[in-house]
């Protein structure tokens, strides 16, 4: 009972929603049970005063009676099966719209941490779970009910003959108890082992051309087998507790039937008003009374078994963004004059080593700033900084002379435009991604933009022009094209900050002239930050700032530092020998 409990406080606020429905729901589904369960209560009349009694007119009463309590149950469960569906359903959509609700308004922290397949398998399996639980939920009602009644009706017709057979129900709870436990632990290793099937599934989809270009298919084969093996030996765990639980019910179920006649037998033979209708009304009762409470039992183990989903899909809900607005921000409508980097430290975790470290920067309005270094220097971190992908965990980032903590987040993200190295593009038409940008933007406005981006001429070549269907991801289109839409989409958006994170450093010759044309339109009038590795692309940036192991090294114009023949002349010289 436990897990109902921690189903019902988990589900509280949705359960609220639907007051009224599932009121309605619990009293017809308390109806068909009793319904259900009533017939039995005719018995004895349509023996002992219909057939034994010879009473025809006893016999079609107990029989109309029967058929118009099996007419009115079937209705009854109709109507409540539409209700429980209407509820359940309506609970799973609302969860799964609060899951993603929450995961938009998590840090970038969160997604580095968390595989895409497991986050799937919360969404799907999880959520859904819940709602299989919500109809077992109603299910489990009608079943006790059902046992209720036809226990009632054995008490009532022979209370002592029910009740010294009862005393085997204690062994049944007991039964449900032993196996609640092992149940809860087999479902969560059996879903988080789907978690990680899906993980792997999602990664080898995505990465098919690098397993097939390095020829690792065996590999990835072996791996998957290892995990469905896994699946599998977990799934068998749930199988093998609820087939003990199930089997040793179906024992009892004999074991009180048999008791039942013996009982029953002796108490006929022996007379004292104990009639054949009686003996009937009991065992059919008790034997009745078997079918809902077994499938009351495997209702409760479907429960316990899926009860993880409801503490796997409430993680999700109870995490918060550490990157949120502060009391009275300030709304970032132009910007007027600088960014300023003063004494910037960075990890991504408290406990690790900095990233960043004492970075100071200050770049004017209109400036192109490049940030150049080996890998891992902390360029691309300085880029996430900036829109608050990340806060900075010492020193402060000014823009016009407000920390970027103090700006409302959207105001502050819709003011700087990103161009990164691997383009994403949503599965649609080529004009829905242009418009990504600024989705009140009329036609003319994403052809000029498609144009300035150099792409108008290559999308008109297209079957369906800008209403042309690009795939998942645009795997329709070359890595330039793809570029090139990004670059409309931020030309659309028209930011005045702008991040060029290893915009063309994937291209051929040809795409990266082209792209780079599209770049140059996009960057006028606008303060740049650039992240490149072909520094031919740099040279002619306001400043250049080398970075190393997430220091500045180096700082100033091309020709500046070739003067000073330190480490931007080595990079630079090794990049032209390359």
């Amino acid at each position: 009972m436990n897990e109902l409990k921690k189903l019902y406080l988990q589900l509280n606020k949705y359960i609220k929603r639907y007051g009224v429905l599932i009121g309605v729901n619990f009293l017809m589904t308390i109806l068909a049970g009793v319904t259900a369960a009533a017939p039995l209560a005719l018995v004895n009349r349509l023996f002992d005063k219909g057939i034994s009694g010879g009473s025809e007119k006893d016999i079609l009463y107990a029989a109309c009676s029967m058929i118009g309590l099996a007419v009115m149950g079937g209705f009854l469960i109709y109507l409540s099966t539409i209700f429980s569906g209407r509820i359940s359903t309506g609970i799973y959509r609302d969860v799964i719209n609060d899951m993603y609700v929450k995961i938009q308004s998590l840090d970038l922290k969160f997604f580095t941490e968390i595989k895409v397949g497991e986050l799937m398998v919360r969404f799907t399996n999880d959520a859904q779970n819940i709602n299989t639980m919500i109809l077992n939920l109603f299910n489990l009602l009608s079943y006790v009910v059902q046992a209720v009644v036809l226990f009632s009706i054995a008490m009532y017709t022979d209370w002592k003959l029910t009740l010294s057979i009862v005393v085997i129900t204690p062994i049944l709870i007991q039964i449900v108890k032993k196996y609640a436990k092992k149940l809860k632990k087999a479902g969560k290793d059996r879903q988080e082992a789907t978690g990680d099937l899906n993980s792997t599934l999602q990664e080898t989809i995505s990465g098919i051309k690098v397993i097939k270009a390095f020829a690792t298919e065996s590999y990835e084969k072996s791996k998957f087998k290892n995990l469905t093996n896994k699946l599998r030996v977990h799934s068998m765990n749930s199988i093998r507790y609820d087939a003990k639980s199930n089997s040793i019910t179906e024992g009892l179920n004999y074991i009180i039937v048999a008791l039942l006649l013996m009982f029953g037998g002796y108490r006929v033979i022996r007379g004292h008003g104990f009639t054949t209708g009686h003996f009937i009304t009991v065992i059919g009762a008790i034997s009745a009374m078997y079918t809902p409470a077994k499938r009351s039992v495997g209702t409760i183990n479907n429960i316990n078994n899926n009860s993880s989903a409801i503490e796997r899909v409430f993680e999700i809900m109870k995490l918060e963004p550490e990157i949120i607005n502060g009391e009275n921000p300030v709304k970032f409508d132009t910007f007027k004059r600088d960014i300023e980097l003063s004494n910037v430290f960075f990890s991504y975790n408290d406990d690790e080593d900095y990233v960043l470290k004492d970075i100071n920067l200050y770049v004017k309005k209109g400036e192109t700033v490049a940030l150049v270094g080996n890998s891992g220097g902390g360029k691309t971190t300085i880029a996430n900084l900036i829109p608050r992908f990340y806060d900075v965990s010492k020193g402060s980032i000014k823009v016009d002379g407000i920390d970027v903590r103090d700006y409302e987040i959207k105001s502050l993200r819709r003011n700087i435009g990103i161009v990164p190295q691997e383009t994403f593009l949503f599965g649609g038409s080529i004009k829905e991604n242009i418009r990504y940008g600024n989705r009140h933007a009329t036609d003319d406005e994403i052809i000029r933009a498609a144009k300035m981006a150099n792409a108008h001429e290559f999308i008109v070549k297209l079957s369906d022009s800008y209403e042309t269907e690009i795939g998942e991801r645009g795997v329709l289109l070359s890595g330039g094209q793809k570029q090139r839409i990004a670059i409309a989409r931020a030309i659309l958006e028209n930011p005045q900050i702008l991040i060029l994170d290893e915009a063309t450093s994937a291209l051929d010759n040809e795409s990266e002239k082209l792209v780079q044309e599209a770049l140059e339109k996009l960057m006028l009038e606008k303060t740049t930050f650039i992240i490149a590795h072909r520094l031919s692309t740099v040279i002619n940036s306001d400043k250049i700032v080398v970075l190393q192991k997430g220091e500045i090294k180096e700082m100033g114009t091309h020709h500046e530092l070739i003067a000073k023949n330190g480490i931007y002349k080595s990079l630079y010289e090794r990049n032209f020998e390359d």
